[in-house]
């Protein structure tokens, strides 16, 4: 299926002679059904099962549709609805990193004092209250759903959520410790450790396009999370929508457990983004990206004000993030001389206290040189992309990993930028199904970026393509397991129509 039709779209994107649309044909599949498991005792929540005739998923991903009339009653449904998913998907994800056994018990144990830790002095103390009351009922409904733990449901989320804020490369934690102990004046002060940096993590990226370069000048994004592959929680997979009272429906893709945005889409047609940028000005006193995701979607209708709610929020470690927005690429469409907003996408390069904005062809991206000779960065008009190296100066001052052209981040960065040129050569315009071409070929699958291969390779875990102005999403994650693992973007895009999850 998807290993055969990326290998073919290597003719066409690498040689430049065949038609984009003649080489490419992934494998995007209609839902015919959510089928009903499940729904609350006290709100019109639900619980309901994805259907897709010809996925190859061994076990089907949930939609969890939250319509409690309070946070806290939607935070309870999340924990009644999913009650026992929550602590297998925390416990299978440990295991997959620890082992098994009373070693690997006592340091599980010693790991989550460690990030409950984290999270009550620092990674807790921005959240806003309507997130603290989604926790907090949690908690209650796994409870009232009959969870009988030590630990309690929220702690696990509160703990998952730490965990994917830790910096790619375990060994940079070190930074955030030092802040915490020896305070931001410190480390302004004094030259930091030099740890040994790996060749090879962290592999996330993503992309939006615009205007002419798309069907009818609509925006289209993309989004690969590269992680800890075949934990097991790929029998977990989720969409959970959700219906802030008073602000935007949105959802957000992945897993049971990993609470928060890994990727999501909200009903006025904002997408949220990230990929890990291994920086050394980092800090966990900031509000903790899985949710800070949501906020923004929720609170957003436009760029200008996304990129408002980010300046008013502080960073965590080190990441790249974008946000994309439907009506921003209307009105670039509709009033190009008139637009005063940054752009249809915003790229931002993170660290501790610092922020840089991107949009389309920008020239600091543009100007980046290897020795001089060699660039680095080739943006282009009505399009913006990612993947885990940042442009601005001073990232690049404290950036954890060498940048060279051979560099994976970079090699990656330029089959983005390569795709996207193709689509304008051969007059194709983008749309869902080029946009899950683009994102499907930069996704983490080895050594082989145009080919699935029938093996293990990569570490891609979630792919997904989005068409914000139509609020239409396909979304794949990880299938099978050890010797059968594929990557998501070497398996089924399970392609649905947001609108009517999000309807009232």
């Amino acid at each position: 299926m998807m290993g055969k039709v990326v290998a073919l779209v290597t003719v066409g994107l690498l040689a430049g002679t065949v038609a984009a649309e003649a080489a490419f044909s992934p494998s995007l599949l209609d839902v015919s059904e959510c089928k009903l498991l499940a729904t609350a005792p006290k709100s019109n929540s639900s619980l309901c099962a994805l259907l897709a005739p010809g996925q190859n998923y061994q076990t089907h991903a949930l939609v969890i549709n939250l319509r409690g009339d309070t946070r806290y009653q939607q935070g309870f449904d999340y924990g009644y609805l999913l009650s026992d998913h929550i602590f297998e998907v925390y416990n299978t994800f440990l295991a997959s990193l620890l082992g098994t056994g009373v070693v690997a018990d006592a340091i599980k144990l010693a790991l989550g004092e460690a990030l409950d830790w984290q999270w009550n002095d620092y990674l807790s103390q921005e959240l806003p209250a309507d997130f603290v009351q989604e926790i907090e009922g949690i908690s209650a409904g796994a409870e009232a759903a009959g969870a009988k733990h030590l630990v309690k449901a929220g702690t696990l989320i509160t703990r998952t959520i730490a965990l994917a804020n830790l910096p790619g490369d375990l060994k940079d934690v070190v930074y955030i410790l030092l802040r915490e102990f020896k305070g931001p004046e410190w480390m302004l002060g004094n030259n930091l450790p030099v740890l040994e940096k790996p060749a090879r993590s962290g592999h996330c990226s993503m992309f939006a396009a615009w205007g002419s370069r798309t069907e009818t000048a609509k925006l289209f994004a993309g989004r690969n999370l590269d992680w800890n592959k075949d934990s097991g929680i790929n029998s977990y997979k989720l969409v959970a929508v959700h219906h802030p009272p008073g602000k935007a429906a949105h959802a957000t893709f992945g897993f049971v457990g990993l609470y928060g945005a890994l990727a999501g889409m909200s009903e006025h047609g904002i997408t949220v983004h990230e990929a890990n940028l291994e920086e050394n000005e980092i800090t966990f006193g900031g509000f903790p990206w899985l949710l800070r995701l949501r906020y923004i979607m929720e609170n957003a209708k436009t760029c200008t004000e996304a990129k408002e709610l980010w300046k008013a929020t502080n960073n965590t470690v080190g990441f790249n993030h974008m946000v994309s927005c439907a009506a921003d690429a209307a009105q670039v469409h509709a009033n190009p001389k008139t637009y005063a907003g940054p752009g249809p996408a915003v790229a931002m390069e993170t660290m501790f206290n610092y922020t840089a904005y991107f949009t389309a062809n920008d020239p600091r991206e543009a100007n980046m040189m290897y020795n001089n000779t060699i660039h680095l960065g080739a943006p282009t008009t009505e399009a913006v992309w990612r993947t885990n190296h940042g442009y601005d100066p001073l990232i690049r001052k404290h950036f954890e990993w060498s940048l060279t052209p051979s560099a994976w981040s970079v090699e990656r960065y330029f089959f983005i930028e390569k795709a996207i040129k193709e689509y304008a050569v051969v007059g194709k315009p983008i749309g869902l199904l080029e946009t899950a071409n683009i994102t499907a070929i930069v996704g983490d699958k080895g050594k082989h970026a145009y080919q699935c291969q029938n093996n293990t390779d990569g570490s891609n875990i979630l792919s997904v393509a989005f068409a914000p102005t139509d609020l239409h999403v396909a979304v794949a994650w990880e299938s099978g397991a050890k010797d059968s693992w594929r990557p998501a973007c070497c398996s089924s895009y399970l392609k649905l129509d947001l609108s009517t999850y999000f309807a009232a």
